[in-house]
């Protein structure tokens, strides 16, 4: 054999040993996990009927409240008052300087005497036809002048003393002792604390639910979501060209701890609509998202985002999300995304 035959040969031994069989490494052996099994009930979604109910909000206001001011320019002599007395009807509350206004009155009565005692003096020459009628008639006049100018100065007189108009409590002063009173000038407010009403906005479109006389429940917030039981007092005839809305005033009971200010609230009912609630129990609530479970009819649970509503009591409304008839997990807790549901119980959704 020569030297190139086996060469040629070499070659071709290398060449097949290259296009053997190659061995494929073993496959690994792979157990798929188990699915997650949960037993359960099931609440079967149908649409009910629910009132419509719009809520209104507004501030306790007094029903009597005055804003007490001078009729007179004068010094403030005395405060008799400050915020949180409570006071009389007739009870002096300020008194100014009225030192001047004592010394007109003092002119005023000797005027009076002297123009009387003129006036008795002419009378007397009169009967004896020793004056003319035009005097006499002068005599009477500046009496009745002079009678008439002690009557101002006794009225300015009364004006020094502030009085309160009815029994309150005092919740504003706005001056001290010493400062000067201008004519109009506000100095203290007071209201009556028994008598106590919450004064709201109600949108022209829902004033038709609302007459008055009505007995509406009232929440107050401060007092711990007590509802008290409110009466529609008035409606104002002319409501806000600009927000489209009317004042309502519901007179509210003498109640303890019941201030100006706080905070209340009541619901108009405006008939009945159709819709999905489910119960509270049944929503799983993560930050700002909603979800529940539905169970299909291969009983398998899966995780769905739903947009909430309105709530009623133990129950909820689903805005969107999920279709009636489908069944959800009554214990939204309990439900694993893709779980295998055994139904223990199905209940229909109870009514609001």
């Amino acid at each position: 054999m020569t030297g190139r035959s086996v060469i040629r040969l070499f070659v071709a031994i290398v060449l097949l040993a290259g296009c053997g069989p190659k061995e494929e490494p073993p496959t690994a052996m792979v157990s798929a996990a188990p699915e997650k099994t949960i037993q359960a009930s099931v609440v079967e979604v149908k649409s009910t009927t629910v009132p419509i109910r719009v809520e209104v909000t507004g501030q306790v206001a007094a029903t009597v409240q005055a804003t007490l001011s001078s009729r007179i320019q004068g010094t403030i002599d005395k405060l008799l008052a400050r915020e949180g007395t409570k006071v009389s009807k007739g009870q002096v509350l300020i008194r100014l300087d009225s030192r001047d206004l004592q010394a007109d009155l003092a002119r005023a009565n000797a005027d009076v005497e002297n123009a009387k005692a003129h006036l008795d003096r002419m009378d007397q020459l009169y009967t004896q036809d020793a004056v003319s009628k035009q005097e006499m008639e002068n005599a009477t006049r500046a009496y009745r002048v002079a009678e008439a100018n002690r009557k101002a100065v006794e009225a300015q007189l009364s004006y020094t003393v502030v009085r309160a108009p009815f029994d309150g409590v005092i919740t504003d002063k706005n001056v001290e002792a010493g400062e000067l009173a201008s004519p109009g000038q506000p100095l203290l407010k007071m209201e009556d604390p028994r008598r106590l009403r919450l004064e709201t906005t109600v949108a022209e479109g829902d004033l038709k639910s609302v007459s008055n006389g009505d007995n509406i429940p009232v929440v107050i917030d401060a007092l711990e979501g007590d509802v008290l039981t409110g009466t529609v007092s008035q409606i104002l005839p002319a409501g806000d060209p600009r927000t489209h809305t009317f004042m309502v005033k519901v007179d509210l009971p003498d109640t303890r701890g019941l201030k100006t200010g706080m905070f209340g609230r009541f619901q108009l009912d405006k008939g009945t609509t159709s819709t999905m609630l489910v119960p509270s129990a049944t929503v799983v609530e993560r930050g700002e998202l909603t979800s529940l479970y539905a169970v299909g009819t291969d009983q398998v649970a899966r995780l769905r985002w739903v947009k909430l509503g309105r709530r009623f009591e133990n129950q909820v409304e689903i805005l969107s999300g999920l279709n009636e008839g489908e069944r959800v997990l009554s214990d939204g807790s309990q439900g694993v995304d893709g779980a295998t549901v055994q139904i223990t119980q199905t209940v229909a959704t109870p009514k609001p």
